[in-house]
């Protein structure tokens, strides 16, 4: 019964975040259609023989979220080589799952080609170490 009540109060606080309406407000089509929209795909960077992109199917990687992830493949072959979780989504399960999704909607490489800037649809920033894999943060 706790654990109930735990994912109650955890549902609460994601409905009341204003960053979390802002994103499902925008995303929903307008006249009834509950599909939504996504950003377009982005264009993948290539640096030497690796390709970098966005990941739209976490959840086939075991994860319990869609988006919030960028996959390092072999230009060659075509293998992933990792992939990572730029951030977490708290889905909601009492809405519907596509309108909560985070995807990104800016890419773009930085530091030489050390370092990939990466923008979401809640305008919060990310940039992430290719060498050493590490994702931080960026406020504004």
């Amino acid at each position: 019964m706790a654990a109930a009540s735990a994912e109650i109060n955890d549902q609460n606080k994601l409905q009341n975040k204003p960053e979390f309406n802002s994103v499902e407000k925008n995303t929903m089509n307008n006249i009834g259609n509950r599909r939504r929209r996504l950003p377009p795909e982005l264009p993948a960077i290539t640096v030497g023989d690796v390709i970098y992109k966005e990941l739209r199917q976490g959840n086939k990687l075991g994860y319990p979220q869609k988006g919030g992830f960028l996959i390092a493949t072999n230009k060659s072959t075509g293998e992933i080589l990792w992939n990572i979780r730029l951030y977490e989504i708290n889905i909601d399960n009492s809405k519907e799952t596509d309108v909560q999704e985070i995807f990104f909607t800016k890419m773009k490489l930085i530091k030489n080609g050390n370092a990939i800037l990466i923008e979401n649809e809640l305008d919060k920033k990310f940039e992430i170490d290719l060498e050493t894999r590490t994702v931080l943060e960026k406020k504004k």
